[in-house]
């Protein structure tokens, strides 16, 4: 069995295109070393990624990430365990998601990142995995 977290936090300081392409990189290389794969969009100062892969592999990085200084209020929408891989072929995906993207994938629904750090009583309601989920369908 796999594990996966999906979650969604805010940046801490501006993170330039140059920045965001070396964090990419970074990622891709480190995950494929550890046999994780996942998907990272970015919007509007947030980051939403799903992370899989062999479950200490995943606490590892999940655990790394929630200390690194590039990332605030991380909120954990999902985890759990699956038996094969949504994203087997990338050690990384990516999508830099604008602002009328998400609207065509929420259903014209108006998405303020305030509200991606709202508290919601169910993880399911929460629009960031919402966005995920919805996106990899149109993948």
């Amino acid at each position: 069995m796999l594990k996966y977290i999906a979650y969604v936090s805010r940046q801490s300081h501006i993170i330039t295109d140059r920045a965001l392409k070396e964090l990419l990189e970074e990622a891709r290389n480190n995950n494929t070393a550890s046999a994780i794969t996942g998907m990272l969009i970015y919007f509007h100062g947030t980051f939403i990624q799903y992370i899989e892969g062999e479950e200490e592999n995943v606490d590892w990085l999940y655990s790394k990430i929630a200390i690194d200084n590039r990332h605030q209020n991380i909120t954990e929408l999902d985890s759990g365990f699956n038996k094969e891989r949504a994203f087997s072929d990338w050690s990384m995906a990516f999508k830099r998601l604008h602002k009328n993207e998400a609207f065509e994938i929420l259903g014209y629904k108006d998405l303020e990142t305030a509200q991606l750090f709202d508290n919601y009583q169910s993880p399911n309601e929460h629009p960031a995995l919402n966005l995920l989920n919805n996106y990899v369908k149109n993948l």
